[in-house]
Formats: structure tokens, sequence, C-alpha cells
């Protein structure tokens, strides 16, 4: 099993470098051509303190700017609107998403008047449980996904969550407070720590065991290009082969009480919203600063500046810079590896592709098996450290004024 996960790493790596070269361009989307319903992601790019690992798009909570920025997400999606699409799902990503839940509150008031939304996926972190239970954010939220993390107190410490968020007790005391009050809460986990032992993860399943939350991602630790050389000098180099070995026993403690879902989400009852939105998803439109949208054959992404963002809509048109469109068999590879990460028989499986992944023991018959789910894992991993490579180079010329939006907004 080792060859084949270095192999599916090693290839989806090469992938992910020929593929992913987003250009400048002067495209913007597409009038939708079809009333299919696609998923719409909303991001939030502000956070209160910035997490060292994060590689998410984002920048220091400015509340002038927050504000200012919430009002242009609403005119993005007018213009959204206006080209002809329709969405029957949100996930709103962050950054913090529920920094202002008023202005959340308002912006899914909106979405909902404009679209025939069914579900609305929000995450949040363990500071801001306590203003989601305000009456302009309730019943709005149908899925809740908490970032702990680590309830292990020493390693919350090291990622520097621990002053941030507080203890691990506090913050399943949060934890268990939110689960009852939103349809699904998703609790969030990382595993493979360079510190961590095979203890020290039975004890991190011992709690999710004893929260019981209605769903659990563990992800693997990811160290994204640009900050993995430094991590792995504070942290300590990562172990693929203890990644495989952890794997295994998350899957092994959870089977029976939770259903597994993707290649990282578990559901106790088996059901539900998840995480990677992309499974149920093919196509998606992105709005707000960094967000990508994927259309047919071909992947957008937003300007990475609010000035540029707010200025691009005060010109009427999207905030769209950069797009990359791929050959039809990349799509189809895709596509692939989206449906088996949520471990599903692929579509229209390609033959050279398929006979690996037989030969490599993911299937028995033609059912994914716990290898087969690791090997999809960790593809996924790396077409993630790829997004995180482009992000990074999105936002390496940007300067502190970036994350400033100073001009009042019209609504």
């Amino acid at each position: 099993m080792r060859l084949a996960r270095k192999l599916a790493s090693t290839t989806m790596r090469w992938a992910v470098k020929r593929y992913l070269h987003l250009k400048p361009t002067e495209k913007s989307l597409p009038f939708a051509s079809d009333e299919t319903p696609r998923l719409l992601y909303i991001h939030i790019p502000f956070c209160l303190t910035l997490c060292p690992y994060c590689s998410f798009h984002k920048f220091r909570f400015d509340e002038p700017s927050a504000r200012a920025y919430f009002e242009l997400l609403h005119q993005e999606m007018r213009m959204v609107y206006a080209l002809g699409y329709r969405f029957d799902s949100i996930y709103f990503g962050g950054g913090t998403t529920t920094i202002l839940p008023r202005e959340l509150g308002d912006t899914i008031d909106l979405a909902k008047s404009l679209f025939a939304i069914r579900e609305v996926s929000c995450e949040s972190d363990p500071a801001h449980l306590g203003d989601l239970d305000a009456a302009y954010l309730e019943g709005k939220i149908d899925r809740l996904s908490i970032g702990i993390q680590s309830f292990n107190d020493e390693t919350l410490k090291q990622i520097g969550r621990y002053k941030k968020f507080g203890s691990a007790q506090e913050q399943y005391a949060k934890a268990e407070l939110a689960i009852g009050r939103f349809p699904i809460v998703n609790i969030d986990m990382i595993y493979n720590y360079p510190d961590q032992s095979e203890e020290d993860l039975h004890r991190e399943i011992d709690t999710i065991l004893r929260l019981r939350p209605p769903q659990v991602t563990f992800y693997p630790l990811m160290y994204a290009p640009g900050i993995r050389e430094n991590l792995s000098k504070r942290w300590g180099e990562l172990s693929d082969d203890k990644e495989a070995k952890f794997y295994r026993i998350i899957d092994e403690r959870l089977n029976g009480i939770y259903t597994q879902r993707s290649g990282w989400a578990w559901s106790l009852r088996g059901e539900g919203i998840i995480d990677e939105y992309v499974i149920e998803r093919s196509e998606y439109v992105g709005i707000g600063s960094g967000a990508f949208s994927f259309i047919g054959n071909t992947l957008y992404a937003n300007t990475f500046s609010l000035p540029r963002y707010a200025e691009a809509l005060s010109q009427g048109r999207l905030p769209i810079t950069h797009a990359v469109t791929f050959p039809p068999r990349a799509i189809k590879q895709y596509r692939m590896m989206v449906e088996l990460f949520g471990l599903t028989p692929a579509k229209e499986p390609l033959i050279i592709e398929n006979a690996l992944l037989t030969l490599f023991g993911a299937y028995r018959g033609k059912k994914i098996i716990p290898e087969g789910s690791y090997l999809f894992s960790v593809m996924m991993r790396e077409f993630y450290n790829g997004m995180d490579y482009v992000r990074e180079t999105m936002r390496s010329r940007l300067s502190k004024e970036d994350g400033l939006i100073r001009d009042s907004v019209e609504s």
C-alpha cells in the first residue's frame, strides 16, 4: 500500500503542477445555459487573529472594511443572479464567517430571497458560537462546522489556538451547547501532528465519541507550500506512514457508530450536508474576495485585494481577475477523483486510472474499501495543496492596504 500511496501522491502533484496555472483574464462568468442548481460559495476573509498553519485567504479583522465588504457581497450576488444562475445550497467559508453575525444573517436572507435555497452551511470557530444564538441567525443555518482541530491542550498551545479560543475543556463545553441548536453540527479535527502519538489520537477519538456530534471531519495536517519549511522547523516533519496508520485507527474507531461519507467526513446518522461541497456539485459559483468559481471547463478566481474587489463592483463588473481552462480529459480525471473521494463509483471511470486503482486494491469488487478511501484522501490532500499554492501566488503581491476598504459602498 505504501507504493500505491506514493504513486497517488506523485501523480496528483504532477497533475496540479501541469494544470493549475491561472493566468490574468478579461473573462467573466458566462450566462447560465440552464437552470441546473449549483452551489453558491461565499467567502468571508476576516479573522481576529491569524493561525500560523492556515493557508486560506484572510485578513486581520477591520470592522469598517468588514461591514462594507458584506454590502459588496450583496451587490455581487445580485449580479450573479442577473446572469441566470440558480442555487439550492450555500456554503460560507473563511476566514471567520460569523465575525459579524447580523451581516451574515442579512446575507442569508438576501440569498433566500433570490434563490430556492434548501441548505445553508457555515463555518465557525469556538470563540463565535455565542453570537450564533442571536435572533438574526436563528433558524437560518442548517449545518454549522466548528473548527476545533484538537482537544489536546498542548496541541492547542503549539498551533496558537489555546489563547485564542480557550482550553480543550472550554471548547468542548461550547461545542456541546451548539449541538442541538442546529440541525447538523460538524466538528473539524486535524490529525497527524508531528508530535502526536497513537495514544494522543485515541484520546481525541474518545472525546469525539463522548461528545457525539452529528458529523465529524478528520483532516490530515497539511503544510501549504509557502509555509511548509517554516512549520517543519517549528513543529517537525510530517510522516506519510504515520498519517496512513492514524487514518486506519480513525476509520476503525468510528466504524459502526458513524457512517463514512467521504475520505474525511463521518456522519452519525449516515446522511446530511458535508464539508466537501465539490463532491455533490460539479459546478459552483464563488463570490467574495479570493473566491473561486468552476463553470463548464473553466476555473475562475476573484481578486484577492479588497480595494480592487470594491473597484470592480463599482464599475458594474464581476471581480474575476484570473482563470484557467482545462482539457476534457483533465475534467474527467478531476470528477473521477472527487466522486471516489465521496466514496461513490465514478460515473465515467477512466480505463487506465481505474485499472491502476484496482491493481492497488482500492476496491473489493465494486465496493471502495478503507485502503481505497485512504488513497483518495491522499489525492485530495495533494489537490488542496495545489490550490494552496494558487492562493499563495495570488496573495504574494498584496500589501496591508489590500485588506482594507476605506470608501463607503452603495448597497
